[in-house]
């Protein structure tokens, strides 16, 4: 499972004393539902799955299972005993220094580090998404 804390790349924006705590709440969920749009066409997609259960807790976006890992980090990974890119259920696989061969079927942009990469290009836009949320919720 991979997470994406919205809060921890606002705080200077989403800091909020008691009073203004559940606006905060409501502008981070608008902030982290951007930012998974944006975010979307950077991940590699062969059948959209990952895209599909992909999903929002409290200001977290989740990337579920281990396999959003495997691509976020977009190395290829092997069970050491046999050296193939298969593992028997509950078996560790190690990373390797083999770069993973991103499928750009549904998204042609897709890449590892895709949050980084979204960041790079959108951070601007995500602050002025969060004032104005901040605004919208008072």
């Amino acid at each position: 499972m991979l997470k994406f804390n919205v809060r921890s790349n606002f705080t200077g924006i989403l800091e909020s004393t008691s009073a203004l705590r559940d606006s905060a709440s409501r502008a981070e969920k608008t902030v982290a539902t951007q930012v998974m749009k944006d975010t979307d066409k950077y991940v590699p997609a062969l059948t959209g799955s990952l895209t599909q259960r992909t999903h929002i807790e409290d200001s977290t976006i989740v990337y579920p299972g281990p396999y959003a890992r495997f691509l976020y980090y977009g190395k290829v990974m092997i069970y050491e005993p046999t050296g193939s890119t298969w593992a028997p259920r509950y078996q560790h696989k190690v990373v390797t220094d083999r770069d993973l061969q991103m499928h750009k079927t549904m998204h042609a942009l897709a890449t590892s580090h895709w949050f980084e990469v979204s960041k790079a290009e959108n951070q601007k836009k995500w602050d002025r998404v969060a004032e104005r949320a901040m605004k919208d919720a008072n």
